[in-house]
């Protein structure tokens, strides 16, 4: 190998240690921060520069909960908003407590681009959708769940414990105990063996 190309590699090896140490330590200082307005939060927990956080004293994290990317926890107007221990949380995914909640347990996991949402919009037709006000509602994740990705679990739903929800899913009725579900809307589909 040439020494003055090897001599580059390393020169760009150093920079972009340095930009990745940065941003390390970004995160730890922004975590710290968030977790000084949390309720309450367990050991291990960290944040993405990108995680979106409304309502912080309305919202319990357990021990190592783990994002990978963008994320958005929201528990404002009374909203509550709780999440177990070992839980992992995939990019770009949505927890919407604001006015309702949200409770879920612990070992589970979230792919990317998953909505969870306990509010709806009224949907009367006297007046603009917009103008209307919103409905609210709980939703329970027991332990033990895969949600797959581009899911969307909707308000008044109970994944039971262990169940598994196939990618693209759209849950509107709760499931029993370690059912696999898919589908617009989902139904089950099978069972965990």
């Amino acid at each position: 190998m040439n020494i003055e190309l090897f001599s580059k590699i390393l020169n760009l090896q150093g920079r972009a240690w340095r930009f990745v140490s940065i941003i390390f330590w970004a995160e730890i200082i922004y975590s710290a921060l968030i977790k000084m307005r949390l309720r309450k939060y367990g050991k291990g927990l960290r944040f993405r520069l990108s995680t979106v956080i409304k309502g912080h004293e309305n919202i319990v994290l357990g021990d190592n909960f783990n994002s990978a990317g963008n994320l958005y926890l929201y528990a404002n107007n009374n909203g509550y908003l709780e999440v177990g221990k070992n839980c992992s949380v995939n990019t770009n995914v949505q927890f919407g407590a604001a006015s309702g909640k949200l409770i879920i347990g612990d070992h589970v996991l979230i792919a990317p681009n998953v909505v969870i949402r306990a509010a709806n919009h009224g949907m009367r037709k006297d007046e603009p959708v917009m103008h209307q006000l919103h409905t609210y509602g709980e939703i329970m994740i027991e332990d033990d769940v895969w949600i797959g990705a581009n899911s969307v679990i909707t308000a008044g739903v109970t994944l039971g414990k262990g169940t598994v929800v196939g990618a693209g899913s759209v849950v509107t009725r709760s499931t029993d105990p370690y059912s696999i579900v898919g589908g617009v809307p989902a139904r089950k589909i099978g069972e965990r063996v």
